[in-house]
């Protein structure tokens, strides 16, 4: 499995991480970052509107509820396990396991690639999964860290620019379908380059602040390598439950083995200020994303042929 050594933009984010510590600052201005940010998000959004449009069915809205769940599941399920196993702070906790509830659209995409070149099929509704488990984890976890006795309040939770980008996207992909595909596919050449700039960013970022990983770094390497396979492991249940095909079963384990570095990391950035970023970035993109690419995309894929029928 040589061409899935861990994927480039892991490397873009790790080597910005070593420059920060020798005082090299790769972090991009404000306005660079708000404005890549703000494309990723807006791409991810459409993507997922433009699969209901091509989609839309009473059976759709079954898998679509079952999938959302799964993502509130995991997140409950990771902030379980930092809860009792480390000494993270709440904001901190809640951070961290919100970028575990939620999904990384790089290892999605790096998993479509493995079963293409495996000649194994998968139904296109896992596109529309990625965008749909960006936002459960992002809820949950703003109403965690809300104020006012936890209350949730829906127009605070859309104020967050990052996440009312992707419910915007979704929207307009849904209503225009075919329509505004040529805004996804005129994006597509500067997607990975906008990515890996915005990855130079966020490893500048953490390298600034690796040290605030402290006594709990053991746990956060730890956390990176155990947590995917235990959100796998509920992913290929709702698999099962939902029928879907072995490349399907092997996608959606993917997504709840991912951990978030884009959607996330952007709206706790901004919502939580305080919020260790850099610390959740680490787990989710230097350990989980390598882990994924390097061995979990096919170990998942092995398992998915165990609950799927030929």
């Amino acid at each position: 499995m040589t061409q899935f050594i861990p994927d480039i933009l892991a490397f873009f984010f790790i080597t910005a991480l070593i420059a920060q510590r020798f005082s090299v600052d790769l972090k991009l201005p404000d306005a660079a970052y708000q404005l890549i940010t703000y494309i990723l998000l807006i791409t991810i959004g459409l993507k997922g509107g433009q699969a209901i449009a091509a989609n839309a069915s009473l059976t759709l809205i079954g898998q679509s509820s079952l999938v959302i769940f799964m993502g509130l599941v995991i997140t409950a399920v990771a902030l379980v396990l930092i809860k009792c196993g480390s000494t993270l702070n709440k904001t901190d906790s809640v951070t961290l396991a919100a970028h575990y509830g939620s999904v990384s659209v790089g290892t999605f995409a790096v998993a479509v690639s493995f079963l293409e070149v495996n000649n194994i099929d998968y139904e296109l509704t896992l596109n529309l999964f990625v965008a749909l488990l960006e936002l459960p984890a992002i809820i949950l976890g703003l109403y965690l860290l809300s104020d006012k006795q936890h209350k949730l309040n829906v127009k605070t939770i859309l104020a967050h620019k990052s996440l009312a980008l992707i419910v915007i996207g979704m929207l307009i992909g849904a209503l225009y379908g075919e329509k505004s595909t040529p805004m996804t596919n005129n994006l597509k050449p500067m997607f990975s380059v906008m990515l890996a700039l915005y990855l130079v960013h966020m490893g500048a970022l953490a390298g600034n602040k690796i040290s605030d990983i402290g006594p709990n770094k053991f746990f956060i390497i730890a956390f990176g390598v155990v947590m995917p396979m235990i959100g796998a492991s509920i992913a290929l249940l709702v698999a099962w439950l939902i029928n879907l095909s072995h490349g399907g079963a092997a996608l959606l384990a993917v997504l709840g083995a991912s951990a978030s570095y884009i959607a996330v990391p952007a709206v706790f950035e901004q919502a939580h200020p305080k919020a260790n970023v850099a610390q959740a970035l680490f787990a989710s993109l230097a350990i989980s994303f390598s882990f994924n690419v390097i061995w979990g995309i096919e170990w998942y894929t092995k398992a998915a042929q165990y609950i799927t029928t030929p």
